[in-house]
């Protein structure tokens, strides 16, 4: 799950060592909303408009360093009706929390969507709370996700923007139960990416 270019670049979320070429279309259109949604929201905190902690020195993605990156990430999907729905949540302790719930897809008029940064984290021991405005409706995840023991080892390396990136790791697996509230409408939520990321990344410079 790695923002596709430019100097917003969000590292290390894609889960490449559990992810085949076979997965369902649905679970690509889920990762580039997560792709999508990182890459504007760092854009947005570096150039001051996000609301990353002010007491906190944001590292510059776009620039060589060594970064210790841990965090949550939830990709999930369900349906209210016949209108899909979409719910990615992305903590990161570095660059911050950032939310995307999007509903209907390819609806033209009838998709919606919202994503934003927020301060404070979505999970808090095993309990998921987020929430946003939607087309005028409050739109809420709510649930749980509790942490495994299957724990994956993680080594990828990704050249992109000028940038040679490693990140080393693991990721530990969440299980999850978590349902997306719309206005006076529910729907159960199946998350095909669900787990805590710990890695440190590593970015050299192809370019010097």
């Amino acid at each position: 799950m790695q923002p596709d270019a430019g100097p917003g670049r969000i590292p290390c979320v894609r889960q490449t060592d559990e992810r085949t070429h076979t997965e369902s279309d649905t679970d690509m259109r889920t990762t580039r909303l997560i792709s999508g949604v990182l890459a504007a929201s760092a854009t947005s905190a570096l150039i001051g408009l996000g609301t990353a902690p002010a007491h906190a020195q944001t590292p510059d993605p776009s620039q060589p360093g060594v970064t210790h990156e841990r965090g949550i990430v939830l990709g999930c999907t369900g349906r209210l009706g016949q209108r899909a729905v979409l719910a990615n949540l992305y903590e990161n302790r570095t660059y911050g929390n950032f939310l995307e719930i999007q509903v209907g897809e390819g609806d033209g008029a009838g998709e919606v969507n919202v994503s934003r940064q927020v301060a404070k984290r979505f999970v808090v021991k095993g309990r998921v709370r987020a929430h946003a405005v939607l087309a005028h409706h409050r739109v809420a995840v709510r649930g749980t996700a509790v942490r495994t023991s299957h724990v994956t080892p993680v080594h990828e390396v990704v050249e992109d923007a000028g940038l040679r990136i490693v990140s080393d790791g693991t990721h530990t697996r969440l299980r999850t139960k978590l349902t997306l509230i719309y206005g006076k409408r529910a729907t159960k939520l199946a998350c095909s990416d669900a787990f805590v990321y710990d890695l440190t990344v590593t970015k050299t410079s192809l370019v010097d």
